[in-house]
Order: structure tokens, then sequence, then C-alpha cells
């Protein structure tokens, strides 16, 4: 190229000769030829460096890609060299590294082992106000409303992988406040494997695949505690396999669980004939299944807060378009043991009917549906839930008998229903965006063994995000006109009461 160069200077010089010539040639030799001799001297002197100025550029550029080619062949060498695992491990041995990343963790350079601790505090103040007579319970003994602190929730987990990211564990132990004591128990324990993302298996004692609300995060709820409805269909824990995993890029999840009972998390298989009835299961497993599919997938103006899974009520990650999933579950079950599960039924009694009575699935078979949906937009969310459940009276009438058939005479196969609405909404207020959220919620059940009762309950509240959902303080108020059932979670302390619950909530999780 600088050869080039040096002719198309060499062209220019003798163009500017014969122009020189034809300029002398007029005004005649004498006149001209030191000033024409000049010039030409100057403009071949700037020529030149020109020349030398582009052959100087040629060979910066050359130089460059000559380096960058060596850059590149070291890289490959060094890839090379670090993929083979003996020198890798003898140039750089494995040491401990830990931190915090959404959890505190510890974990091995070559990360193939990781341990990471969370924490969920959960401080409550309930106050309980109902009537002074229960006369379904305890007819004419005076009663009084209640109120008083308690942990809804403390747990620690212990999470994360083992000698690849495609085998996780988990294990979540809880010291909430009980009927009795605080005592600390396991609450989760389970290990996955992820063939692909489509396909994992999980083992273990884990939530059973049910409702939309028994299935959700208990650290992500709008309100501070589950619906009402939640307390009869929700199918709690259970000890098995489970079969799941993500179809079309997270738009589908399925989930398919096979228990030894379901709401049996401590159910054994060796007992004691003893003891068989009261902490053993009768070999019929109990199936759970789940999907959620995303029928429209909107954006979102802090995905930071976007969860995986379609189980956060709220709109904290703000959907700038909307966004709508729908879920539906399938669970079965026959008991022929203690069952499992509580049962509600219209109580009879010799002096009046009506109000709820509560026994066990012991002798019925089981199908329960349901299906639910969630949408959220620009801070607003609702979510909506309907469940039916089939009570299969089987052999009522024979030894060991059927405990429902006892209580209502009824040997028929009848349903129980429930529903529930909450929704949420961000207050766009200056200054405390994403942190001021109004909640309400109304659901009922209802139950036709041996008639039928029903109840509705109703709730609102106000929500304060400090930090999210890992500090969050948390107001509620809910009347339940006749409680289906009693469970100090759910703060529902007898059955029949007509209840009127202010809670406030503390949640602290790390």
């Amino acid at each position: 190229m600088s050869g080039r160069l040096y002719r198309v200077g060499v062209c220019i010089v003798i163009a500017a000769g014969i122009l020189a010539g034809s300029v002398l040639a007029d005004d005649g030799p004498a006149a001209g030829t030191e000033a024409s001799v000049a010039r030409l001297e100057a403009l071949l002197e700037a020529q030149q460096k020109k020349i030398e100025a582009l052959e100087q550029q040629v060979a910066a550029a050359t130089q460059t890609d000559m380096n960058a080619a060596r850059v590149d062949q070291m890289r490959q060498q060094i890839r090379e060299i670090l993929n083979e695992q003996e020198f890798r491990e003898s140039l750089m041995p494995s040491t401990v590294q830990a931190g915090y990343d959404k959890g505190f963790f510890i974990k091995s350079s070559d990360e193939k082992f990781m341990l990471k601790l969370n924490g969920q505090f959960q401080f409550r103040w309930t106050y309980y106000a109902t009537r002074h007579e229960n006369r379904y319970l305890s007819p004419g003994l005076p009663r009084w409303d209640r109120a008083g602190f308690d942990w809804s929730r403390l747990r620690f987990k212990f999470s994360g992988h083992v000698y690849t990211k495609d085998l996780t564990y988990l294990l979540e132990l809880d010291s909430s406040t009980s009927p009795n004591s605080l005592d600390t128990q396991m609450l989760y324990a389970w290990v996955n494997y992820r063939v692909v993302d489509e396909f994992q298996i999980k083992a273990g004692t884990f939530r059973a695949a049910s409702t939309r609300a028994d299935f959700a995060s208990t650290s992500l709820m709008q309100f501070c505690e589950y619906p009402t409805m939640n307390a009869i269909f929700g199918l709690n824990r259970g000890t098995g396999i489970r079969l799941w995993g993500k179809l079309f890029k997270g738009k589908g999840e399925y989930y398919l669980d096979f228990f030894n009972a379901l709401n049996g998390a401590t159910r054994g298989t060796i007992t004691t004939d003893e003891a068989q009835l009261t902490t053993g299961h009768d070999n019929n497993p109990g199936i759970a299944f789940r999907t959620v599919w995303s029928i429209i997938r909107g954006e979102v103006a802090h995905p930071e807060d976007d969860y995986a899974m379609a189980d956060e009520m709220t709109d904290m990650a703000i959907h700038t378009t909307p966004d709508w999933n729908i879920g539906f579950h399938y669970a079965y079950t026959e008991d022929w043991r203690k069952g499992t599960l509580q049962i509600p039924f219209n109580r009879q009694t010799y002096f009046q009917n009506g109000g709820f009575g509560v026994t066990s699935s012991q002798g019925l078979q089981i199908h329960q549906f349901g299906i639910d949906s969630g949408f959220k937009y620009q801070g607003f969310s609702v979510t909506g839930e309907y469940v039916v459940r089939i009570l299969d009276v089987r052999d009522a009438a024979h030894a060991p008998y059927t405990p429902l058939f006892l209580l209502t005479g009824d040997d028929s196969t009848n349903a129980q229903h429930g529903a529930y609405v909450q929704c949420g909404y961000f207050l766009p207020i200056p200054g405390f965006e994403r942190k001021l959220e109004v909640v309400g919620r109304v659901g009922g059940v209802s139950v036709l063994a041996g008639g039928q009762e029903g109840t509705w309950d109703y709730g609102g509240g106000l929500n304060y995000y400090i930090n999210g959902h890992r500090v969050k303080l948390q107001t509620d108020v809910t009347k339940v006109s006749e409680n289906p059932i009693s469970s100090s979670q759910y703060s529902l302390a007898n059955v029949n009461d007509d209840a009127l619950i202010f809670r406030v909530q503390l949640q602290v999780a790390f």
C-alpha cells in the first residue's frame, strides 16, 4: 500500500510539472523558473509527509490486528488449560465464600455446594370479639373477648444445592405459638432434582399443591392470615414425592403430588397395631394436582420484585401492562383410618338444629376441585378462588361406620363449597410509592351434609411495606358470621362463634 501511495505522489508531482511548464510557456522562461521550482519543492515535501503519515497508520492498524489475534489465541489456550479439572484444582484450590444474597450464604468457590439461611418473624397482636354465648357450643355459659400477643410464625430455613445446582434441598423449622406450647418442629424438608426445567422431581415433606391461598408463600400474604375458606379446603403438608415443571419458558407450571395422606405430614408407615389409627396411614395415597397458566404476561416496572411463581397476590412489582393467570387444582383421598381432614357439617341436636359440627374424614372418599385466578395492573390486584369438595360416604352403615353418617344420618354423596375474592391497591401518594396498600376480602363456606349450613366472612385492612415484603406492618379486621371450624392459626377460636377479629402484625424476613 505504501508503494501505491508513492506512485500517486509521483504522478501528482509530474502533473504539477506539466502545469508549471505551461505557465512558463505563457510568461517566459526567465520570469517564473525560480518561483515554479520553489512551489514544486514545497508541494513535493507536503505530499511526502502525507505519504509517511499514511504509512504509519497502516503499520499501526496491522500491528493492532496482529495483537488481537495473539490475544484471542492466548485466551483459547487458557480456556483449554482451565477446563482440565486437575490442573484447575491444583492452581486454584476450592475455598469457602460467604455473604448475603436474598439470605446469608456459604458456598464453595467452584459453586458445587451452597448453604443459605433465611428467617421469617411474624409477631402479631389479636383482639377477638365474640358473642357472650355460643348457643351451639356451650349454652348458657358466659364467655369473654380475648386479646394478646403471639408469634404467628417464627421460622428458620436452610436451603441450597449440593454437587450440582440441579440438586437442591430445603429444611425449614417452625417455632410458632401453638395452643399448648412454643415448641420447635420440622415444617418442611425436601430434596429436588432438576432434569430440565420442564421436568423435576421433589421428595420429602412439603406443602400440597391445592388451593392458591394454601400454595402461596406465607411471607407474601396480602392479609395477616389466609382466607377463612382455606381453613377447610387447604390441604396443608404431606410426605411423599412431587413431579413438576415449568413449561413454555415459565408461562405454565404443573405439580403432581403423591402423599401418605393429605394434611398428614407426620403419618408414618411402620407403627404398632395400637398406634395405627392415630399415627399411621392406611396405605391409600393422597393425590394432589395443580397447574397455573399465564394468559397475559404483563411487563413490570420493578422486575427485581417480580417473583417467578404466581403466588404473590399483591402487585408489588407494579405491572405497566395487564397480567392475568388462572389456576386449577384437583385432590383425591380415601381415608379408612382416622381421617386427616376436618369436615364441617350441618349440626343437628335434640334441642335445636343449625350451626356447624366438625368431624374427621374417616370413611370418606373425597374429590376436591378448585379454580382460581389472579389479575394485576398498575398497583391494583384481585384474586378469586372457588372450591367444591365431593364427599362420598362409603359403607356408611357398616362397621366401623363413618363418623359423618353417625352424626348426620346422611349416607348420600354430598358437597361442600367455598369461595373468596380479595383485592389490593397501592395508594399513589408522592413519597410513599409502593408503600401503602389498602386491601379487602369477602368469602363464604357452604356445607350440605345433613342439610345446609353456611357462613360469610368480610375483611379489610391497610399494609405498610417498609422494605417490601421483607419488612412490613399489616393491619386487618375480619367479620365471620359463624365460624365453620376451630383453628388458632386462622384466629377462629370456637366453632359457631360470631367473631369480629382485629389483627396487627409485624413481619421481618431475610
